[in-house]
């Protein structure tokens, strides 16, 4: 039995014509009258009384009438009854993020994406940025943040959201902490703490350095940016960070000065794969993304320097004044 045998079943009940069926499912009556025989071999049940010039139901017909609209109906909803379940927005995505992140910046967006889907999980992942590529390349994670723009726009698509300078962050002691620039080539003797190779920000530092003149002095290489924080708080070193991160760092424990002669640009893009499909959860999440990301520079400003609370409009109950 087939979903036919039942359709055009269906199709001559309503119609108690078989030739009527037959042209409203635009085919030849003997298909109808074929098939529906074939039913009722495979059943073992005469369906229709063809006794008369009207064709009738049988008692059995009549039973089995209710059973086949029933999955008549089924079979012709299943299509959109899939799309609308597949379209529900639960479900996970996994998320790169580099170390040089604007953690609190991305934290509001992974909020707000939160709010938005509350059945979706979003698994996060601290990587390099050269890690991030590899991961998405081979499937591992969904989508990712990296500290620059894709070299392979064929393998990565890209949205690039952001362009910020690095800045010189040493020891408040330190003879640099006073001064309202420095340049590359001043840096040349200092003790470098430095992220770890797997990311790319550690390539463009020894690149940038070399064509100054000089090969850095590594002190310390870690994945861990409060590990570099804390290694130049304690002056052990110099450490280069984007500005949109120093924003956030204790003028107590460290101190920033721009860098220049040259200025080294840090962006960060959002990246995922060409032509890998992506689940219904993964793509809400880059599209919500992209649109957040869109507004970045204003976020950032409003997320540093958030809104004042409006002025109470509270009145004193003994006087009806206006509190001082």
């Amino acid at each position: 039995m087939e979903i036919i045998h039942l359709q055009y079943f269906l199709a001559v009940a309503r119609h108690k014509s078989f030739s009527k069926a037959a042209a409203a499912s635009h085919v030849s009556q003997s298909v109808v009258s074929k098939l529906v025989k074939d039913l009722e071999q495979q059943i073992g049940f005469v369906l229709f009384d063809r006794s008369s010039k009207k064709v009738a139901l049988t008692d059995a017909g009549a039973l089995f009438l209710a059973e086949a609209d029933k999955l008549v109906s089924m079979f012709n909803n299943l299509a959109s009854d899939l799309d609308s379940k597949y379209k529900q927005p639960r479900g996970k995505v996994s998320i790169g993020l580099p170390l040089m992140a604007d953690a609190v910046s991305f934290a509001q967006l992974l909020g707000e994406f939160r709010r938005r889907y509350p059945e979706i999980e979003t698994e996060l992942c601290e990587y390099g940025s050269k890690r991030i590529e590899l991961s998405i390349q081979e499937g591992a994670l969904d989508v990712g943040i990296i500290c620059r723009q894709p070299g392979n726009p064929d393998i990565f698509g890209a949205f690039t959201f952001s362009h910020e300078p690095l800045l010189v962050v040493v020891h408040p002691r330190h003879r640099f902490a006073g001064r309202k620039t420095v340049k590359l080539a001043d840096l040349a003797r200092e003790p470098f703490i430095i992220s770890s190779s797997d990311f790319s920000l550690h390539d463009d530092i020894v690149r940038h350095c070399r064509q100054a003149g000089f090969q850095p002095k590594v002190a310390l290489e870690t994945s861990q940016r409060e590990l570099m924080v804390q290694t130049v708080a304690v002056n052990l070193g110099i450490a280069l960070m984007p500005r949109n991160v120093c924003e956030y760092l204790d003028p107590a424990l460290v101190r920033s000065v721009p860098l220049v002669g040259p200025e080294i640009v840090h962006s960060m893009s959002l990246i995922w794969k060409n032509g890998r499909h992506l689940s219904y959860a993964a793509r809400l999440y880059l599209d919500f993304a992209r649109e957040y990301l869109t507004d970045w520079p204003a976020r950032r400003a409003l997320s540093i320097n958030p809104a004042p609370p409006a002025a109470s409009s509270r009145t004193d109950s003994t006087n009806g004044e206006k509190p001082a």
